[in-house]
């Protein structure tokens, strides 16, 4: 630590034993860097009547999506910024994806009324679908307008280590903030609730048990809704909403490529035809493989159509409330 100081003629210089040295340095955020004494600013209150030195603190956070990481550092759940993948955020004429951010946008306004009406400030959206049909992308505009507009903050929960997270960290949110609006995003839920029993049962008291808390809206995805159990998707409050994101239309289809293609000589209307019941991914590939790869328009859409399977069939009322 400091070997080419003198830290003997140093005026703050402290004997460390050196068996304590890395606990005491791990602690206060020291590290072996020359002349580094961490980034202490500012004293925290222990609440006894005592301080410690403490690194800056910000009395909210910055708005945008984060994942909880374990900072062996500080013994603890940190929030860990992530960014928002824009390379596809436009919205497609489709109505689930009009409902759905109405749906969140008045959730927001209505604060009030649920606190009037004694009711939990809280709700819960499940999306499902074939792999590839913009459940991703519905996501993504719901993050913008979490952000840009409500200065909100978004948590990605995606395996048993980052729920037994939220479960642990987020009273210690609430406690600093107890009013910033939240969503939490649970993609592939039928995967991380198939873990074990355990993780099951967090999820559970995360959507509608002790672990509730307010201002926050949930959303989950799943390709597979089958795989869920009935007490999580047949059950209001635990999800309000189920949305079928079902494969894209010639409309969805055409205002895609339409929006990728835009400074592009591509037979639009021949793209739309050929690609019927292929989804965005689909897209995707083919305008990536034939526009950027200069590969031959015939030999894409053979290659895609042969490695498509044929979609599975979805009951809808399978996963719906026992009263529809």
């Amino acid at each position: 630590m400091g070997k080419n100081r003198d830290w003997t003629k140093d005026p703050d210089f402290v004997y460390i034993p050196d068996d304590e040295e890395n606990d005491i340095l791990a602690r206060y955020g020291f590290t072996e860097k020359e002349g580094d004494r961490g980034n202490l600013t500012q004293w925290a209150v222990v609440g006894d009547g005592s301080f410690f030195a403490s690194n800056p603190t910000v009395k909210e956070l910055e708005s945008g999506l984060y994942e909880l990481i374990w900072h062996n550092k500080v013994s603890d759940w940190t929030f860990m910024r992530q960014t928002i993948n824009t390379d596809e955020l436009y919205e497609l004429p489709t109505e689930e994806i009009d409902e759905i951010l109405n749906d969140v946008k008045k959730f927001w306004k209505k604060s009030d009324m649920y606190k009037k009406h004694k009711l939990l400030h809280k709700r819960g959206i499940l999306l499902y679908g074939d792999p590839g049909c913009g459940k991703s992308g519905i996501l993504q505009l719901c993050m913008k307008h979490i952000v840009e507009d409500l200065k909100g903050i978004i948590i990605n929960l995606k395996d048993e280590d980052s729920v037994k997270a939220y479960v642990e960290t987020i009273p210690k949110f609430r406690n600093i903030e107890p009013n910033r609006p939240l969503v939490v995003i649970i993609e592939d839920i039928d995967a991380i609730a198939a873990e074990n029993a355990y993780v099951n049962s967090m999820l559970l008291n995360i959507l509608d048990g002790v672990k509730q808390i307010e201002n926050v809206v949930y959303i989950a995805t799943t390709n597979y809704p089958e795989k869920l159990e009935e007490r999580i998707t047949n059950r209001p409050s635990r999800f309000d909403r189920r949305y079928y994101i079902a494969p894209p239309s010639q409309e969805v289809r055409k205002a895609y490529l339409q929006n990728k293609g835009k400074d592009l000589d591509i037979d639009i209307e021949k793209w739309v035809k050929d690609t019927d019941s292929l989804s965005l991914s689909h897209l995707k590939e083919l305008f990536i493989s034939v526009c950027l790869l200069d590969c031959d328009y015939d030999h894409a859409i053979a290659n895609l159509k042969g490695l498509k399977k044929t979609p599975r069939r979805k009951n809808q009322s399978s996963i719906g409330f026992s009263a529809e």
